[in-house]
């Protein structure tokens, strides 16, 4: 008897902390990803293809402000890729640079100004482009962002990012780039350090051009 009591205690804390658990929203995702000037970290590139028997991993390092993300690939080959809200810039291990023009490219451009919307706080601007759908489940939330112009639908079919929350922080830990059906990408997050400010090395990604 005792036992089916506690049981029954436990249940009726686990349910009613689960009711007054606070759902996570779009501006609550905002205010974490703004609440620290950088944050960096490590992930992992799983990208799944019709055209590929498996999914191609990379692995690298990221950097995210809102003023522009890094994606520092180092495996299985070095690459970088810099977005910012004008330009996109990719750097090959040779040195070997590509720049677009994000005012010259609907897609790249819509693009770049959706991360800058993320990490620089801007609910309006991602509303501007995007029909946005929030989830939250036990696991954790999910923020899914679908492209309202028919020109980037056709390349890109929705966008995806999911985290947790606790203790009142919001952390995000996954991006999920859908392309079509068969084709995507999924970016996982891990040891996320949170700064005030660039160092002169991470400095050097945002003026190298």
């Amino acid at each position: 008897m005792k036992f089916v009591r506690k049981l029954t205690i436990a249940l009726v804390l686990l349910c009613t902390a689960a009711a007054y658990a606070k759902e996570v929203t779009i501006d609550d995702v905002c205010a974490s990803l703004t609440s620290h000037p950088v944050t960096t970290g490590s992930f992992v590139q799983e990208k799944k293809s019709a055209a590929i028997k498996r999914p191609l991993k990379s692995y690298g390092t990221y950097i995210f402000t809102k003023d522009g993300i890094v994606w520092n690939t180092t495996k299985p080959f070095k690459s970088s890729m810099v977005i910012t809200p004008t330009s996109i810039v990719q750097t090959q291990a040779d040195g070997t640079q590509s720049v677009i023009d994000n005012s010259t490219s609907q897609i790249f451009g819509t693009i770049a100004e959706m991360f800058s919307a993320l990490f620089g706080g801007n609910r309006a601007a991602l509303e501007k482009h995007f029909t946005i759908k929030t989830v939250n489940t036990a696991e954790g939330w999910s923020l899914i962002l679908t492209p309202k112009d028919a020109t980037i639908a056709s390349v890109m079919n929705q966008f995806t990012l999911s985290g947790t929350a606790s203790g009142g922080k919001v952390e995000l830990s996954s991006l999920l780039i859908e392309e079509s059906s068969t084709d995507s990408i999924l970016y996982t997050f891990s040891d996320q350090i949170y700064k005030e400010v660039l160092s002169n090395e991470e400095k050097a990604y945002f003026t190298a051009k």
